[in-house]
């Protein structure tokens, strides 16, 4: 809740021979630069919508329009039935007017979400629309995923077949996203007691997953390609590993591509030691041109997982698992105690996705809308060193010495802006290598809001890495 101390209607107007095209644009920034200037202050009335358009001779909906994003990027707050303030910020010489509700307009790039726009959801209507025309017995009745995936698994099998994944209706499984397939890969491969190893900086889920699971989580030691085969060599001595965990292309958090060659040599040394591995490619669709998976190169060893949550649209929570053939009746019966089935509906319309093209048209949809906001961040953030893709859908962004991670993160949000910090992607309490870079760095997800609001949250980064105020010492 906002609580308004006083009521100040601002004199201030701009000059409207000042307004270019785009007009809402050139009036936000405009307002912007007489908060900052003072001629604006906390705690002061904005003019009406229809006031202010009156004034500037412009029409209410670019008032509403301005209005709007100033207050998502939090230099405004409207309250119904009070109007329009301007927003106490910190650093501010006005007294503070109102309690700021520091959630009301964040910019949220801490979660990992794809970008969406009108064409998801208008999609998403007409395909159920058309699913309802055709609903078959076997979707509406069956309980169990034999009866009703039976013709789904061989059109999921041969679209895995135009993305060179090689499975058959013997070695696929829908599941309810990539997490269900992680689980039932991990309990078929590693039983009770024994090891799995994973890269030291890596999916969040990895690390309680292990722990629920009650197997033992070992790190291994990393370059920019991922895994280094030594530390995996090294790793392998321990005769109770069973399987290595990776995501060799755009890996979460740090966004890699793992080179063929390196990919091979994974391979050889698994082979050695008995090693199965379980790939976590839910974003490799994304990736035009990406080395052949590990599954391609071993199909007989790796577990492959795929999902379209964030590679089509959140709603579409439904994953492919592919299983080693000597794994599959293992791997179907954990899955069956975990999760019985996968979502019929979902599985129905994303096959249908499959055999229209559907949902190949929206992962190239995808694909160019962060190829656009990629280079918005190479633009935005030139001069400072981050890894990503061109195609990836976030960013790892090292923290130059002065900062501090948490602290990064706390300025970041007190300018409604929040990022991920790099603890939960820590396999471990310790790297084993000592890399301290890894505990002093930021994810930022390029996907969760509209262009706008990203270029104003890459602008707060860049702002807060070209800071160079020294720290003060700490007193005791």
């Amino acid at each position: 809740m906002i609580l308004i101390r006083e009521l100040i209607m601002t004199n201030w107007m701009p000059d409207p021979d000042h307004l270019q095209r785009p007009v809402y644009k050139t009036l936000q920034s405009l307002i912007i630069d007489a908060i900052d200037s003072g001629d604006l202050r906390a705690g002061e009335r904005m003019p009406t919508h229809r006031e202010f358009a009156y004034q500037l001779k412009i029409s209410v909906q670019t008032v509403s329009r301005t209005y709007d994003a100033l207050c998502k990027l939090g230099y405004l707050v409207g309250e119904v039935g009070r109007g329009t303030y301007v927003r106490y910020r910190e650093g501010s010489n006005a007294s503070m007017p109102f309690l700021p509700n520091r959630q009301e307009g964040l910019v949220d790039l801490s979660m990992l979400k794809p970008v969406t726009s009108a064409l998801h959801y208008d999609t998403m209507q007409k395909g159920l629309k058309e699913l309802s025309r055709g609903f078959t017995r076997d979707l509406v009745h069956s309980f169990r995923p034999d009866e009703a995936f039976r013709d789904h698994l061989a059109l999921a099998c041969r679209w895995l077949k135009s993305h060179h994944i090689h499975a058959d209706p013997y070695t696929a499984i829908f599941t309810n996203g990539a997490i269900p397939a992680l689980t039932a890969s991990i309990m078929s491969a590693a039983p009770p007691g024994s090891t799995i190893c994973a890269e030291d900086v890596s999916f969040h889920s990895i690390r309680p997953l292990c722990e629920y699971l009650g197997i033992c989580l070992q790190t291994i030691g990393m370059d920019e390609q991922g895994i280094r085969p030594d530390a995996f060599e090294a790793a392998c001595q321990n005769t109770s590993l069973r399987a290595l965990i990776i995501s060799p292309t755009v890996a979460n958090p740090r966004a890699y591509v793992m080179g063929s060659t390196r990919r091979q040599e994974i391979i050889d040394i698994a082979r050695r030691h008995d090693v199965f591995i379980i790939e976590n490619d839910v974003l490799g669709t994304l990736i035009k041109g990406a080395p052949a998976t590990m599954h391609q190169l071993d199909p007989e060893r790796v577990f492959y997982i795929t999902s379209f949550s964030k590679t089509i649209m959140p709603g579409m929570r439904i994953g492919l698992l592919v299983t080693p053939p000597s794994m599959y009746v293992a791997t179907k019966n954990r899955h069956l105690v975990t999760n019985w089935m996968a979502n019929p509906l979902m599985v129905d319309l994303l096959t249908h996705w499959f055999e229209n093209g559907t949902a190949d048209h929206l992962i190239d949809w995808q694909a160019r809308a962060l190829h656009r906001r990629q280079k918005l961040a190479d633009k935005l953030l030139a001069g400072h060193s981050f890894s990503s893709h061109k195609y990836a859908p976030h960013i790892w962004l090292p923290l130059p010495k002065i900062w501090n991670e948490q602290e990064f993160l706390d300025r970041a949000r007190k300018k409604n802006v929040a990022l991920a910090g790099s603890l939960p992607f820590i396999m471990s309490e310790h790297s084993n290598e000592g890399d301290l870079e890894t505990l002093n760095a930021v994810r930022i997800a390029l996907g969760p809001c509209d262009e706008d609001l990203l270029a104003y949250a890459l602008k707060v980064v860049a702002t807060l890495l070209a800071s160079d105020d020294e720290k003060p010492l700490p007193m005791f």
